[in-house]
């Protein structure tokens, strides 16, 4: 798998808007991880092997709720699992679809902004600007979940305890982002939120067990009230 430096400058281009917000996003998920207790090295290392963004945010609420650690599991792969079908979609671009190391790059890097950019660019995509584009948004997130952790230091304590609110910032951005596409979303979410607070108020059901099983039963009844078209499969 031969280098392309032209390619990969592209990539870098391409990639340093993302770098600009996953850097500013991974401050605030840098001063959760330290008001959540983790050490520095925890911290970065979510970050690091993960970068998964708003899966990383629902991991430490659930943390922080005193979930079980299966149950926080669970619920994070059935957040991302949405990459596996971008990274799935993604790879039928691919200039070389039969390279294993660039392949497992791209399966790692493909989030959602990548795969937004990578869709369109009109053209066979090179490992080359894939290793640009998703290095460059990668370190935007890892660097910024590293200076938000240091940077807590110089912060009041009550400031950084005021950074659990981000993780409902931005789920309710992403809400959003998608009920402006139709009501739809907004009738899977108040679904989701009724069957979350009957299991917790009702039965006392844990947080992280009612989660799981809320996402699961309004991943369900979306599926029930969209259409193929709708979510892109025509």
């Amino acid at each position: 798998m031969a280098i392309n430096g032209k390619e990969v400058k592209e990539g870098i281009k391409d990639g340093f808007p993302i770098f600009l917000g996953y850097f500013t996003t991974a401050l605030a998920f840098g001063l959760l991880t330290r008001t959540s207790s983790f050490t520095f090295v925890e911290g970065v290392l979510t970050s690091i092997i993960t970068f998964a963004g708003s899966g990383q945010f629902l991991m430490m609420n659930l943390y922080n709720a005193g979930s079980m650690f299966l149950s926080i599991v669970v619920s994070v792969f059935f957040i991302n699992s949405r990459y596996i079908f971008m990274a799935s979609s993604l790879s039928q671009r691919l200039a070389d679809p039969r390279s294993i190391p660039g392949r497992l790059l791209c399966g790692f890097g493909t989030v959602d902004e990548v795969f937004t950019v990578a869709s369109f660019k009109g053209r066979k995509l090179s490992y080359s600007y894939m290793a640009g584009l998703i290095f460059t948004s990668y370190l935007g997130w890892t660097s910024g979940t590293a200076i938000g952790y240091a940077g807590g230091t110089f912060l009041p304590e009550v400031v950084q305890k005021a950074a659990v609110i981000t993780v409902y910032a931005m789920f309710a951005s992403l809400l959003g982002s998608e009920a402006r596409r139709g009501a739809k979303a907004l009738l899977v979410a108040a679904f989701s939120a009724f069957i979350n607070s009957v299991l917790i108020l009702v039965f006392s059901v844990s947080t992280g067990v009612s989660f799981l099983i809320s996402m699961i039963a309004s991943t369900l009844f979306g599926a029930l009230i969209y259409t193929d078209k709708e979510v892109g499969l025509e």
